[in-house]
């Protein structure tokens, strides 16, 4: 292999290299962890509504209530 060959190689192999040191770049990986972070934060709170402790809710108390707005008596 000639010494051209070898240089030519060294100058693929660091074309390759993605620029992960330009300000560009460092703020598209900043980006799009954010991103991620944010889509994992909806997600986590999907699963608490999903598979969490269910809660009374508004719509719970809705069918409790009487005319007057009210609760109900127990006995009812």
């Amino acid at each position: 292999m000639s010494a051209a060959e070898i240089a030519d190689n060294k100058w693929e192999r660091e074309a390759v290299k993605p620029p992960v040191t330009d300000v560009g770049s460092l703020s598209q990986l900043i980006l799009l962890a954010v991103f991620a972070l944010l889509f994992v934060w909806i997600f986590s709170w999907c699963l608490m509504g999903l598979f969490g402790a269910k809660k009374s809710t508004m719509a719970d108390k809705y069918g409790e209530m009487n005319v007057e707005g009210a609760a109900a008596p127990a006995g009812e």
